[in-house]
């Protein structure tokens, strides 16, 4: 991967330098070609293809809890409500992130799930993750043609796309996927009101800000101060209290989702769905530094428990005085994950991109870092840079101006020593640019051949899985799970779905021969089956033989 980085950058170079000894400043056909709109769907498409491809299935299924409780939520709200009635001896269907009781949903904010619900509908899951990808793709090359030129924007979108974080979290179903798309569709509708001062600019605004809040609230604090500081500026200047009060009122009607939420499923428009699965399940997983040493109300499940000792041992060193070392470790870790594919070669470009920071690309830059900052308040495992994803097109920007600024260096005229040092749109070596990021592809197709790999063997289980239900025949069934000991804390057999009454098979926990019999009581149509993850076989159930 190495190698083939340094070879890509070597033929950026070579490219660059022929471009600069070129005798023609006509504007080339490629140079067009990058100003067009046609570009903008070609952008799409591919990121759509290059993530979906990634993904490594037509229909994936989710991976992890938090992916599951998405869709979950994603499913019910395609059923026009906000959730379910809770089943019958809740116990049984307890799962990661879910709650069952007093109704069934997921326990995150519902911006992420609401647009999923489209998806849901039509039957194919995958639609609107692969489309909000493709838009964020489409708005990172539209905002670095802006400020730059179609040939560094380019490069971003290549850079961008190509990273280890992009290819994997990509193509999945977290929420980050819409937060990123707001914040760089706010962004393009900030420079469209500075540029215009048209009201549904500052609409677009709060609406993206609003949406943002309602899916991960913590990311959109982020976000949300960096661009409240600018617009409440320019109101002051211009004077444009009305346009400000009309903004403010969209934003609020879009945060008014929440309490609708809350109320429609704890019964409590103050509590939301989080607060309280956090009070029953999880009760040290909230901002603040230190352990939280209350005991959960509701009693946990094994696999539970063990996720709670991984996550609940990230806040016993979570201080203030940490602080530093915490910022450092999650700092280096994002760079594994954005530049990791060329072992921190790129890295070094963006550093070189931060002299051709001007004040558009800095607010951006800034915004990455204060969302990095912002997330101090919260103990994290430094690895999972997820929480960062709504960086990465400013990361992928930076490390391409950084490289355009190595080329235009090395692509100057001879004699023109005392020429500027960017020509970012000069048709010479639009050519070299556009060249390079095509060569810059090539580490990233091993590092996507990779991705697509390890996408499969991440859900190998959860199919084996799906292959044993499917080869049951019985018209109505309960499969009672029993994990074994060294289960993954992280991925769960047990299942909650959209319409319990209609699902052929229930997927639930062994909670003992005594338990169980009485769930199959309750449903005395269903047969019932027993499935030990340690031997990876399926008994039909019987409480006097199955072992």
């Amino acid at each position: 991967m190495l190698t083939l980085t340094f070879v890509a950058i070597l033929v950026v170079a070579l490219l660059a330098q022929l471009a600069g000894l070129s005798a023609t400043d006509d504007r080339g056909a490629l140079a067009r070609a990058l100003d067009s709109r046609l570009i903008i769907v070609v952008v799409f498409l591919t990121t759509f293809a290059v993530l979906w491809y990634s993904w490594g299935a037509w229909n994936p299924i989710p991976e992890v809890h938090d992916e599951m409780a998405y869709v979950l939520q994603a499913q019910i709200f395609a059923r026009g409500t906000w959730s379910l009635p809770s089943p019958p001896i809740p116990a049984f269907w307890e799962q990661p992130y879910v709650l069952v009781e007093p109704v069934v949903a997921s326990k995150y904010f519902p911006g992420h799930s609401l647009l999923m619900a489209i998806g849901a509908l039509v039957g194919w899951l995958p639609l609107i993750p692969l489309l909000l990808q493709g838009t964020i793709a489409a708005l990172l090359f539209v905002l670095a043609r802006r400020v730059s030129s179609g040939a560094v924007a380019c490069f971003a979108w290549v850079i961008w796309l190509f990273t280890p974080m992009t290819l994997y979290y990509g193509a999945s179903y977290f929420s980050e996927a819409t937060t990123t798309a707001c914040w760089l569709a706010g962004w393009y509708a900030l420079l469209e009101w500075r540029a215009t001062r048209k009201l549904h600019w500052l609409l677009a605004i709060a609406f993206f800000t609003g949406w943002d809040a309602i899916t991960r609230p913590l990311t959109g604090l982020a976000y949300a101060i960096p661009v409240g500081i600018v617009v409440v500026r320019d109101v002051i200047v211009h004077r444009r209290w009305r346009d400000l009060a009309l903004s403010v009122a969209m934003g609020a009607a879009v945060i008014a989702i929440l309490p609708v939420w809350s109320m429609c499923t704890t019964g409590n428009w103050r509590e939301t769905p989080l607060a309280l699965y956090t009070r029953m399940y999880m009760p040290y997983d909230v901002p603040g530094f230190g352990l939280v040493t209350t005991q959960p109300t509701h009693r946990i499940t094994p696999d539970l428990f063990q996720l709670n000792q991984v996550y609940s041992a990230l806040h016993v060193h979570h201080f203030p005085s940490s602080l530093l070392t915490t910022i450092g470790a999650r700092a280096r870790y994002l760079s594994v994950s954005v530049w990791g594919v060329t072992s921190g070669v790129l890295g070094l470009f963006a550093l070189l991109g931060l002299f051709t920071l001007r004040s558009a690309t800095a607010f951006a830059v800034g915004s990455g870092v204060l969302l990095l900052v912002t997330y101090l308040v919260y103990a994290t495992p430094p690895q999972w840079t997820l929480y960062y994803y709504e960086s990465v097109p400013a990361l992928a920007y930076l490390t391409a101006a950084g490289l355009a600024c190595a080329a235009s260096m090395i692509g100057r005229s001879r004699g023109a020593a005392n020429a500027p040092t960017f020509h970012w749109r000069s048709p010479r070596w639009t050519r070299a640019l556009a060249g390079g990021a095509l060569v810059l592809a090539l580490p990233g197709t091993v590092a996507l051949a990779h991705i697509h790999r390890q996408h499969q063997r991440d859900r190998r289980d959860l199919l084996k899985f799906a292959t044993l239900l499917e080869s049951m025949h019985d018209q109505h069934a309960v499969v009672f799970v029993r994990y074994a000991q060294a289960h993954d804390p992280h991925t769960t057999y047990v299942r909650n779905v959209a319409n319990p009454a209609r699902e052929r098979i229930w997927v639930v926990y062994d909670r003992g021969d005594a338990e169980n019999m009485r769930l199959l009581t309750l449903a005395p149509e269903r047969k019932g089956y027993l499935f030990d993850e340690a031997s990876g076989r399926t008994y039909a159930y019987d409480a006097t033989t199955t072992p």
